[in-house]
């Protein structure tokens, strides 16, 4: 069995548990938030940060995976960017309207004229988090503060955001899915 399978077939026990359980009429329950279709403005943006170096934002992570590290249902990947950065966002809600939001964004050059240097972006964004803490042994450099995980690794650096509940392991789960991207990396299934 591939590693792939193996988070599908994990996303799958997850599904099955919760139609066992009859958690899925049960208002603490938590629900995939269906994605939103990516609006043709979107998907230009998204081209032309391939184009300045981003990875396909849809390779960094795959729906399964995320349901797999985290145990939440989430939905179908939402695309997501900022000036120098593109990803995707996994979302899910529970009947009391509490929210998750699991997202990974990679950073990239901002114009044609500029080389993307992952080292640089990774401080200027590190420099821009309250209380940063280290986290050891993930990619060459890894920094946590308030559910933002900053990594760089393997050529690239991305971070993992996570929005979730008070209580919820934020960290934990941003460690996992940033290893989980950094393994895609170096295996060229992100790209």
């Amino acid at each position: 069995m591939g590693f792939t399978d193996r988070f599908k077939e994990a996303a799958e026990a997850a599904r099955a548990r919760l139609a066992e359980q009859g958690v899925i009429e049960d208002a603490d329950a938590i629900h995939g938030i269906p994605a939103v279709e990516p609006h043709p403005h979107d998907l230009a943006v998204a081209r032309r940060a391939r184009s300045l170096g981003a990875p396909d934002p849809y390779s960094l992570i795959t729906h399964d995976e995320v349901v797999a590290l985290t145990g939440i249902p989430v939905g179908e990947p939402s695309l997501t960017y900022a000036d120098d950065d593109v990803g995707v966002r996994f979302d899910a809600q529970d009947g009391h309207r509490r929210t998750w939001s699991f997202g990974v964004h990679a950073g990239y050059a901002v114009d044609e004229a500029t080389t993307f240097d992952p080292v640089s972006w990774f401080e200027w964004m590190v420099d821009l988090v309250d209380d940063p803490e280290p986290v050891p042994d993930l990619g060459d450099a890894a920094v946590y503060g308030r559910g933002l995980l900053y990594v760089r690794g393997e050529g690239r650096a991305f971070y993992v955001l996570i929005d979730a509940p008070d209580g919820s392991p934020a960290k934990l789960w941003a460690t996992a899915l940033a290893r989980r991207v950094l393994d895609r990396l170096r295996s060229g299934e992100a790209g």
